[in-house]
Parts: structure tokens; C-alpha cells; sequence
């Protein structure tokens, strides 16, 4: 039992009705609403604009804006949560990092509080602000573009912005990591800055100093201004909660406060001496991350290992009771859900109902490999099953020779209650796994999960895993077609590799497909590598690397290399969907000759329309993923095999390998609405199979589905997997022996990871038809958890159509009867019902023509009408001209067929059209036509990532230009109606 004293490893004493403080907290977490919070973005980019001429360097310039940034944070108490801090200035905020993304969601300032997918409140002020102060500050300077600009724009930047062969992952976070966070608890982040001083002096006592010496004393007065920061908004929670407590009536609310003064009066400056203090200490620290590193997967990691030695002192003194316990870390769960993304509406397309997904790890063995379960990780799965919130991601380790039965039989009674979470991992595999890519032994047994499913050496490997996100399903059609994908058109993209009737043999077409495989990791490899690059020269993360172990002793920045091991994680989209395919190839065409290549290809162009006989024996007679066929089980392992082998062969700019993955977050679904049909029967535009996971409906075996699956060598998946199963019902206490039975059984045979959704098709498409009746049902996603009514219904539907199998008998149960195996075509873009007073009596011709250019779809004159009426407005609202007082632009706007040609010049306040091709245009806006153009732009939620989706408008250039010109036109859009 480790170090469990704890009687009832239920806790079954403890309810919300008994925990009424966490009850109410809950309640208030789920109803807020978000709102945009611009505050961070403010204050370092008005701190670096200060500085861009001051000839000092990046590190300096970047430590002082996080420093400026938390300095001057406002101290905010929204709720009575035992902890202080917040993320953002919101109760529900979403910050905006415009050196990264942040400039996407230039085109929906004005409509993003009415976007029909997760909309997000923004304060008018704040609108304004990011569009006159703030973005224009970045149009040249955030990560894609600086990257841009110093590479030329490489033909790996023009395939990335198709979106539909790879994601970098680089353009906009590098935060997925887990930090050290015990060293500033046991010692206080005053020490790590007087131990930053200390080197730093010593470096400059040497006198000549070489340059190695002069970066390294740079990098440490770096992280000693960045952590100034943090007690600096310790020292502000501390007053703001003492001024507060002197005017509260309420002397609970008052007696809350005055310990919270209290608290960030010590931490996290100087040691935690309680447990509360270790709480706070940790989610300050987790708050001033932000400030740097964007909101995405900072995972505090071990918590029941991190903060047990103050648990158990607390609790074995007496001043804290299990109880107690329970509602400090409760609080924190719900810290942790204080904030969300700031995306474009098509990013919710691809990792739709996301939340931050900071991920913390409970369970399995310490670093000299003992049982590490302590009365801590039963706290954390009671607050995990009590809240059932989306974040935090919490994940269980298991040690089939180490941890007892009785927590694994925990974990499902968890997993049965909340449906969905914790997932579950095999220390014995995952441990081998980190190993076997130079981990030392001790510290791969402390190993946590980032993110999603990602492995890491818990604050010692910087991982950036999810540098790379690969669309497998475009390598296969580019093998299938010569180097092309049907849904970019005619443009020749891999490498001439034969067409379909030139493989007379299976490992003639395998040849080409590696062949297109290689080259697209390839491209995806050398972008990450200059995403890096950029990353080096323009945001470095001194705060970070202070809470890690290498950079303080390296004099290095994790950004270079710092961290005592690194790497790069690059994951996979449709790895089931590839598999069956080559699985239909090799037997359906070579090995049977049912039917040849070109047969196959000639019925996936047309989505096998006249041609249902072929696609129902694709679908129903080849080898599937997910049983023991065979030629399944062998294309499965070489796949993985070559992948592994592809990456591990890669060394990243800080010196680490490339680590291949499987996990896919809402991607499989967003890139198969864009994808054809494909070999294994599935027809076009349906999602791709989740992470490692067969296809929906392919495995109809319990058994030898979680077999297959664990035949799988881990040591080929360094990165982690995403292994989604439903099962039902999960209800007597037979059901839930069966449920940790079949994990002990999946880990024995090498299983590396798994999480389940136990609910019913029923359950599901009811919560789908009457999202009302089900607003906060959880379910499990690819790697995280999110709630059902935030997800797009393409996810929707994937998630209902995963095979569910009845957990008594092991079988597949069959979807309900005509439940419908296509999903609904996307939604089409709605037309404005455009009316409205005009706003004066100057405009209203310019503007009257513009509706009626819009209404009658005149698409052909659309692009000049709307340049000759945004002339005409700059020239008569003054409002409207300060979008581009100070702002030069070069457009050049082209359809593909070269029948619309215009240019569009702002300089000096001013708008000149010409329809000549002008040189050296920042932006060159290439359109299907002129009714693709219109959709974009004045869709209801103007979104150029979702125009690039769909292949009908390819920018070449700096992206933030056509955002701004996006908005520029929205904006006009929006005053013809009376809507500004």
C-alpha cells in the first residue's frame, strides 16, 4: 500500500452537499461565461515596443516584459476559492499572445462574441486596443512571420499553410512541458534568484570574458528579472487581499482573505511551510509561467508526489484535516479551469472543446521504483470524481508489480463514475519506453504526462511535444495519386512517385508511400527546426528554465538547450485509417487480385457512387487494425517501425530526437471532413479513427482489440498514445472488477496507455439531439476531456460512432438502427440578411452598392466594388481611417485562373487600387474566385484558417496583413448593416 494510512480509500464520507464551498465554486465555474482578456498582451507589448531600440538583448528585453507584465497584474478575488491568482484579469479569461497566434482572431474582433461556436465576450476598449495598439505592433514580428521573413518563405511554410498535410505546432506554443516546481516550494523563488545572481557573479569576477561567458551571465540576469515578476505579484495578491479583508463584512470572506494575505506574504518568495502554502506557492507559479509561455499544456505534473511531504506534516500535526485537504485541492482544479484558448472560430473545427489541458499524474512508482500511491492520490481522485471538470487532464499510473489492486480498483470506480476520466498508464512500459531514449532509469520512473498523452522527465525533459501534428491519410494520397491530393487541386506537392497502374507489386506502391512519407516529415522537420530558430532569436524563456533542472546549472536557456534532455514530439493523424488501407491493398488488390489499383482509385475519386459493391468489400472483407489478421498486425508494427526510425533520425536545434506520437485532440475529425475516400472503404469527408485507436466499428472483439493494441512495441512511441475505448455498462461492482481486470490485462500483455467513455450510443446522440438536458457531460476525446456540447458535429459524431462493446461479454454492440454512417455535409456559409439604416447620408450609396454587389452575388465585381467603398469610407469616416493611419500594406489579390487581377496599396493613411500586378507585395491573396473570396471574407465569422482548410483562398506571405485586411472588410460589412 505505499504510503497509504487512509481507512476508506473511497473517502465515501465526502460529498458536495458536505463540501458546500467546492459546490458553489463548481457551480460558478460552469456558468461563466469566457471573456477575452487582453491585459498580458498589453503590457509586454507595450514593454517591448519601449525597448526595441535600446540595443539591448532578447533575453533582457523579454525578462523585463514578463517582469512589467506580472508587476503590474491586477490582483484579482472573483470567488471565495482558498487561492490566490488568477490567469487573466476575467473570472473565465482568454488571454492573447499575439507573438504567437494571437493575430488570427484579428478578422473576428467585432464578431467573436457572437460566433456560433464557442463564442467568447470582448470588451469594445479591448477591441479597439488590439487593433490599433497592439496588433500592429506584430504584423512583422510574431513567430510565423519572423520565421517567414528570415527563412524566404520555404516551400515547407507554403505546405504547412494548407493545414492539410502537417501542423507546426511552433507557430503558436512551445509550452507543452512539465515544470520543477519542488525546488521553489522547499526553498522559495527568492533562492533561484539570489542563485542566479551567485552565477551570474561569478561569471563577471573572471574579468575577459568570452562570448560563452557573456550569454551565460545575460541568461542569468534574465531569469533573475523574470522572477522578480513572480514575487512581485505575490507581494500584490498580498496587499489586495489584506485591503480587502479590512472592508469585508462577511467574516468568512474576511477570514479567507486575511489568510490569503498571509500566505503570499511568505510564498512563493520564500518556503512553503503548509500545505496551503505549497498549494498556492505551486498555482502562482503555475500563473507567472503564462506570462512567457502561452496556455497550453504547462502541466504541473506528480501532485501527489510534490505536495504529499506537506500533507502528510500538516495532517499528522493536526492543523489539517482530510477534509481540508480536499477543498484545497479542489480549489486548484477549478484555478486550473480559469482560463481557456483564444482561437478562430475553424480552429474550434480542429481542437474544438479543448480546454488548456494542463495534465497532473498521480499513482505508480518513486525514482528508486517502490510503490508511490500515498493517502494524497486518494485527495486527488476524490476531487477528480466530486467536480468532474474538464481540466485538469488527470492521468493514473499503474505498476502491475508495485501498486496494489485496491487503487487500480479505485481508478475504475473513478473512471466509472465520471465516465471518462483518469486515463491509465503502464509504468512498467512507459518507464522502458523513456529509457530507451537516454532517460536515466530514476528518472524515468518519476516520468508525468504533458498535454494530451505525452511522456516526460518531470522537470528535466523539454519536450515541445507537439512540435509537429502529420496527416499520415495525405502521405497515402499522395502515393495514391503521383504526389497530389484531391483536395488541393492539380498542384503537383510530393515527389513523382508512379501512378497506380505502374505497382505491380504491394511493396512497389509501400515504396512510393514511404517515399511520400519521408519527404513530408522531411518538410515538416526542417519547418520545426526553423521555428526553433526564431523562437532562439525573438522569445526566450528565462522564467521556465528557472523552474527546471539543467538551465541554472548549463547558464543555458531551455530555449537552447538548457534542460537535461530534449526533444521534439511529432504526432500523428489517421494511423488506423492508413493501416486498414494498406491492409485493402495488399489483400483486396495484390494477394487476392480482386480488384486492382487503379480500380480503387478510379471508385475513390467519384466516393465510390455506382461502385457500392467494391467499397462494401473494401470495407468488410480486408484486414483490420484491431484484430489478429495477420497482414494487420504486420502493417500496423512496420508503420510505427518506420515512423520511429524516420524521426529518431532527426537531432532537434537543442540537441534532442525526434519522438513520433499518437494522439490527435480534435484533428482527426477536422482533417477528415477535408480528406477523400480512401482504401479501406470509408467515404470522403467522414473523421479519421482517434489516436492509436482502430476504426470505428472495424474491431468487434473486445479482447483482440486490446490485444492488438498492446502488440503494439512501445518503444516505437517515445511521444505517448491516445487509446479511446467505450465500454457498457459499467454499474455493479462485477462490472467494475471486469473494468480493472481488462486494464491489468491490457497492461500485462505491453499496453502502454488507455481511457474509456463508458456511455452509450443512446446516451450520447441524446446529448447530441438536447445538448440542454446534458450541458456538462464529459467525455473523452484524444488525449484530453472536454464536454460534449462544446464540441463541432463532426467530433460529435465521431465520438458516438466509436465501437462501444458491452463490458460483460466483450462484443461489439451495433450502432442504432439507421443511425447514418455519412455524417452531415458541413454547414453552408450563411449570406447576411443584409439591412439597416445607413450610417449617414455620404456613405449610403457606397454602402447600398456594396449590399447589392453581396445580395445578388455579383462575385465577379465584388473585389472592386469593395476596394472602391473602402476607399470612399477612409476618406469620409474618421473612424474608420485611424485602421490605418502609420500602416503600409502591399495586396495583390489574384483568382487562380488569373481572370481577376487587382493590387491594393496603403500608405500614408491613404488606399490605391490599381489592376496591375504590383512587385514585392507583402501579401498575395490567391482565390478559387470571386465567390470564394466573398465567403471568406464576409462570412458570418470571417476566418482565413477556414478559407485555407477548404483550399479556396492560398495566401503566399505575411498572413497578418490579410487578417487585418479581413477586418477592414468585416468592419465595412458590419456598418452597412447598422451593426457598428
Amino acid at each position: 500500500m505505499g504510503n497509504t494510512l487512509l481507512t476508506d480509500l473511497r473517502l465515501s464520507e465526502f460529498t458536495l452537499t458536505n463540501l458546500p464551498l467546492l459546490s458553489k465554486l463548481l457551480t460558478r465555474n460552469l456558468t461563466e461565461k469566457p471573456q477575452v482578456c487582453i491585459e498580458r498582451a498589453r503590457y509586454v507589448t507595450s514593454s517591448l515596443k519601449s525597448t526595441q531600440n535600446s540595443g539591448e538583448p532578447i533575453q533582457l528585453r523579454y525578462a523585463q516584459a514578463v517582469k512589467e507584465y506580472l508587476s503590474r497584474k491586477s490582483p484579482q478575488f472573483f470567488d471565495g476559492n482558498l487561492l490566490a491568482g488568477t490567469t487573466t484579469s476575467k473570472p473565465f479569461g482568454a488571454p492573447a499572445y499575439p507573438e504567437l497566434t494571437g493575430l488570427t482572431i484579428w478578422p473576428e474582433l467585432e464578431t467573436i462574441s457572437t460566433r456560433k461556436k464557442n463564442p467568447l465576450n470582448i470588451d469594445s476598449d479591448d477591441a479597439k486596443e488590439l487593433n490599433l495598439e497592439i496588433f500592429p505592433f506584430w504584423l512583422e514580428e510574431n513567430i510565423l512571420e519572423a520565421t517567414r521573413r528570415r527563412t524566404g518563405n520555404p516551400g515547407s511554410m507554403k505546405l504547412f499553410e494548407k493545414l492539410v498535410f502537417f501542423l507546426a505546432g511552433k507557430a503558436g506554443a512551445l509550452s507543452h512541458t512539465v515544470p520543477c516546481y519542488r525546488v521553489a516550494l522547499e526553498r522559495g523563488v527568492d533562492y533561484l534568484i539570489a542563485e542566479a545572481l551567485h552565477r551570474e557573479q561569478a561569471i563577471v569576477a573572471k574579468g575577459l570574458l568570452s562570448e560563452v561567458d557573456k550569454q551565460q551571465a545575460i541568461f542569468y540576469r534574465s531569469v533573475r528579472t523574470a522572477l522578480e515578476g513572480v514575487t512581485a505579484y505575490a507581494a500584490n495578491l498580498s496587499r489586495g487581499a489584506a485591503k480587502l479583508a479590512l472592508a469585508e463584512a462577511n467574516p468568512v470572506r474576511r477570514s479567507n482573505l486575511e489568510a490569503m494575505a498571509a500566505v503570499c506574504a511568505q510564498v512563493p518568495a520564500g518556503p512553503a511551510r503548509s500545505f496551503r502554502e505549497a498549494v498556492n506557492s505551486l498555482w502562482i507559479l503555475q500563473v507567472a509561467i503564462h506570462a512567457e509561455s502561452i496556455n497550453m499544456a504547462i502541466s504541473p505534473g506528480r501532485l501527489d508526489q510534490i505536495l504529499y511531504p506537506w500533507y502528510r506534516a500538516d495532517i499528522d500535526s493536526g492543523a489539517l484535516t482530510v477534509g481540508e485537504a480536499l477543498e484545497l485541492v479542489g480549489c486548484l482544479w477549478l484555478k486550473l479551469n480559469d482560463n481557456t484558448n483564444l482561437v478562430p472560430e475553424t480552429a474550434e473545427e480542429l481542437f474544438g472543446g479543448a480546454g488548456t489541458v494542463p495534465a497532473v499524474t498521480v499513482g505508480g512508482v518513486d525514482g528508486q521504483g517502490e510503490d508511490a500511491v500515498n493517502d494524497l492520490t486518494y485527495v486527488i481522485l476524490k476531487v477528480t470524481e466530486l467536480l468532474q471538470t474538464r481540466d485538469p487532464s488527470v492521468n493514473a499510473r499503474y505498476h502491475p508489480e508495485k501498486n496494489s489492486p485496491d487503487y487500480l480498483k479505485r481508478v475504475a470506480e473513478v473512471v466509472a463514475i465520471t465516465k471518462c476520466v483518469p486515463a491509465f498508464y503502464n509504468d512498467s512500459a512507459a518507464i522502458r519506453t523513456l529509457v530507451n531514449q537516454g532517460v536515466s532509469t530514476e528518472h524515468a520512473r518519476d516520468y508525468a504526462i504533458i498535454g494530451c498523452v505525452e511522456l516526460a522527465a518531470s522537470g528535466r525533459s523539454y519536450d515541445a511535444s507537439s512540435s509537429i501534428l502529420l496527416n499520415l491519410v495525405s502521405a497515402l494520397e499522395l502515393a495514391l495519386f503521383n504526389g497530389k491530393r484531391p483536395v488541393t487541386g492539380a498542384s503537383q506537392i510530393g515527389p513523382r512517385t508512379g501512378a497506380p497502374e505502374s505497382f505491380t507489386t504491394f511493396d512497389d506502391f509501400l515504396s512510393a508511400f514511404h517515399a511520400q512519407l519521408g519527404w513530408l516529415i522531411g518538410q515538416a522537420v526542417q519547418l520545426n527546426e526553423e521555428f526553433g530558430r526564431t523562437h532562439q532569436e525573438k522569445l526566450p524563456s528565462p522564467l521556465l528554465s528557472a523552474l527546471f533542472e539543467g538551465p541554472l546549472e548549463s547558464g543555458k536557456d531551455l530555449i537552447f538547450g538548457g534542460a537535461l534532455y530534449n526533444a521534439s514530439g511529432a504526432t500523428h493523424i489517421g494511423f488506423a485509417d492508413v493501416v486498414d488501407s494498406l491492409n485493402a491493398i495488399e489483400q483486396l488488390v495484390f494477394t487476392d487480385g480482386r480488384f486492382t489499383l487503379p480500380q480503387v482509385v478510379a471508385a475513390m475519386k467519384d466516393d465510390f457512387a455506382g461502385n457500392e459493391p467494391l467499397r462494401l468489400w473494401l470495407a468488410n472483407k480486408a484486414p483490420k487494425y484491431g484484430t489478429d489478421h495477420p497482414v494487420a498486425v504486420k502493417n500496423s508494427a512496420a508503420l510505427l517501425a518506420f515512423l520511429y526510425e524516420a524521426y529518431q533520425g532527426y537531432v532537434n536545434y537543442r540537441g534532442g530526437r525526434y519522438r513520433p506520437a499518437f494522439w490527435t485532440m480534435t484533428n482527426h475529425a477536422g482533417q477528415g471532413k477535408l480528406a477523400g475516400a480512401l482504401p479501406n472503404g470509408r467515404r470522403a469527408h467522414l473523421p479519421f479513427a482517434s489516436g492509436i485507436t482502430p476504426v470505428s466499428q472495424a474491431a468487434p472483439d473486445l479482447t483482440c482489440c486490446m490485444r492488438s493494441v498492446a502488440r503494439i512495441n512501445p518503444l516505437h512511441i517515445p511521444g505517448g498514445e491516445a487509446f479511446n475505448l467505450k465500454m457498457v455498462p459499467v454499474e455493479t461492482a462485477d462490472d467494475l472488477e471486469r473494468l480493472a481486470g481488462a486494464v491489468a490485462a491490457y497492461f500485462d500483455a505491453g499496453g502502454l496507455h488507455v481511457q474509456f467513455n463508458l456511455m452509450t450510443y443512446q446516451t450520447l446522440l441524446e446529448a447530441k439531439a438536447h445538448p440542454d438536458r446534458h450541458p456538462h457531460l464529459l467525455v473523452r476525446v484524444s488525449g484530453y476531456s472536454a464536454y460534449f456540447r462544446d464540441l463541432n458535429d463532426a467530433m460529435k459524431d465521431e465520438i458516438i460512432t466509436r465501437t462501444a462493446y458491452d463490458s460483460r461479454t466483450g462484443t461489439a454492440l451495433p450502432l442504432p438502427a439507421g443511425y447514418c454512417d455519412r455524417l452531415p455535409a458541413s454547414d453552408p456559409v450563411d449570406k447576411k440578411k443584409l439591412s439597416g439604416d445607413m450610417m449617414n447620408s455620404t456613405l449610403a450609396l457606397p454602402l447600398a452598392k456594396l449590399i447589392d454587389c453581396i445580395t445578388s452575388e455579383l462575385v465577379e465585381e465584388f473585389l472592386e466594388v469593395l476596394l472602391d467603398v473602402m476607399k470612399m469610407v477612409f476618406f469620409f469616416d474618421e473612424d474608420y481611417r485611424k485602421n490605418i493611419e502609420g500602416f503600409a500594406g502591399r495586396y495583390l489579390f489574384r483568382s487562380i485562373d488569373r481572370s481577376i487581377t487587382v493590387s491594393a496599396v496603403f500608405a500614408e493613411g491613404k488606399l490605391h487600387v490599381d489592376e496591375e500586378e504590383l512587385p514585392d507585395p507583402q501579401v498575395i491573396v490567391i482565390f478559387k474566385d470571386g465567390k470564394a473570396l466573398m465567403e471568406f471574407l464576409l462570412a458570418d465569422n470571417s476566418d482565413i484558417l477556414g478559407a485555407m482548410l477548404r483550399q479556396e483562398v492560398t495566401p503566399e506571405g505575411n498572413l497578418n496583413y490579410l487578417y487585418k485586411f479581413a477586418y477592414l472588410a468585416r468592419h465595412l460589412q458590419l456598418m452597412a448593416t447598422g451593426r457598428v
